[in-house]
């Protein structure tokens, strides 16, 4: 679909929603997803546990640090009036990391936990929708069951946004990989999900009128679960292209190797990790993300690349405009932004097809695609950019128009057209 911004046609119904939407934290795809229902006219509110308010009082009071941090949960995305929090819980899950209370309160499914938050946030937005009675309700799975209860109740048109792959399908391929690659076993935190849990998840899809998701990949792992009837594929967008001041030609220079995201082996780290073991000095590699958990081999290479456990998006786009290539080799990821971040960077990205973006990967113009658990694949593509530098530049290049193509722009005004097409109530 190739609307304009500004030509969205009336839906199914001959009108367009209200929506409420709804989510505990939000990254870039939830902010277009907001932006568009301000853009529309179709937000009724919107609903989050945190949201700082960067224009107040006391934000100019602030320590640059703080106000950089808490600037992530601002939302100038929509007017203040419509912005709605509950955030007591995520406050003290937030002062309580890196202390000693913080296996203690938000671990697993404990109160302040992600999970245990998500469950209160929950049934505060499903008060709401009996108050509201929006046309629609569009939340995302993990903490939307009470939500689309009460919108059955009301007959509210309820959406669930999956923005990974089916749950069951993942545990599965990662039970095999805990088998396949024992050392790393204790990286695979997905596997710790309670019974009861899962089946509220379940559930939610069970409930859901409309499920969206953003990739090929996740609409194959609900093979078989969700009637495909049910489910709208709209795939995430790319931040504006950021020009290069030069490319690495220098053949006596290693190849600068990026990895962004937890240090978790669904992302596929101990394969990485190895591809650069069979390069040698003729490649780099820098790692910007959390450890998960104490592991002999993230540990070593943690002294033995440059490692960062938290950078801005600002500090990562930067060093993504100082690399010549990313890889994230997932066992398991519905999209991958960070990978369509760095497109906009000019890197080329070697992704597996379990990474949700490979779909608009051209495989060997503007990136890798690669099977699963290969280091010697990844190794091979590095080794192809580290001895022809030329192609490397051109691969640049190429990555930089396929961001071109998939703006976030366009993601908002195919995901609203999308939405206003359904058949609500």
């Amino acid at each position: 679909m190739t609307v304009g911004e500004n030509s969205l046609s009336a839906g199914a119904n001959g009108e367009k929603p209200s929506v409420l939407l709804s989510r505990t934290s939000t990254n870039q795809n939830t902010r277009n997803v907001l932006r568009s229902l301000v853009e529309q006219e179709m937000l009724a509110e919107f609903w989050t546990t945190f949201a700082w308010n960067s224009d107040s009082a006391w934000n100019r009071l602030l320590p640059l640090g703080l106000r950089a941090q808490l600037a992530r949960r601002s939302y100038s995305e929509a007017p203040a009036s419509r912005v709605k929090a509950v955030p007591w819980r995520e406050v003290l899950r937030l002062c309580a990391r890196g202390t000693l209370f913080e296996n203690l309160l938000c671990s697993g499914e404990r109160p302040f936990s992600v999970i245990g938050i998500g469950l209160d946030f929950d049934a505060r937005v499903a008060q709401r929708l009996r108050e509201l009675r929006p046309d629609l309700v569009y939340a995302y799975d993990g903490a939307a069951l009470e939500t689309f209860r009460e919108a059955r109740k009301l007959g509210i048109t309820s959406v669930c946004e999956l923005t990974s792959s089916y749950w069951p399908w993942a545990r599965k391929l990662l039970a095999e990989e805990a088998e396949h690659n024992p050392d790393f076993a204790n990286l695979l935190p997905s596997l710790a999900d309670s019974p009861a849990y899962l089946e509220c998840r379940e559930e939610e899809l069970r409930l859901a009128d409309y499920v969206f998701v953003p990739s090929q990949h996740v609409l194959r792992t609900l093979a078989g679960v969700v009637p495909e009837e049910k489910i709208r594929v709209v795939p995430y967008g790319a931040p504006e292209v950021r020009p290069r001041t030069g490319f690495n030609l220098d053949f006596s220079r290693p190849l600068k190797v990026l990895f962004v995201g937890n240090l978790s082996q669904n992302k596929g780290i101990s394969y990485l990790l190895d591809a650069m073991d069979m390069l040698g000095p003729r490649a780099e590699l820098t790692l910007v993300g959390r450890k998960l958990s104490p592991n002999v081999r993230i540990d070593g290479a943690c002294r033995r690349w440059k490692w960062f456990e938290s950078l801005s998006n600002t500090q990562v786009l930067q060093l993504m405009q100082e690399s010549d290539v990313f890889v994230l080799p997932s066992l398991s990821d519905g999209w991958g932004l960070v990978c369509t971040e760095a497109l906009a960077c000019g890197l080329p990205v070697i992704v597996t097809p379990n990474v949700g973006m490979s779909q608009i990967v051209r495989d060997t113009f503007d990136g890798f695609i690669v099977p699963i658990r290969r280091a010697d694949a990844i190794a091979d593509r590095l080794e192809v950019l580290y001895r022809d530098r030329e192609k490397q530049a051109e691969m640049s290049r190429q990555a930089q128009a396929t961001a071109a193509a998939n703006t976030w722009q366009n993601y908002r005004t195919v995901w609203a057209q999308t939405l206003t097409d359904l058949e609500w109530q």
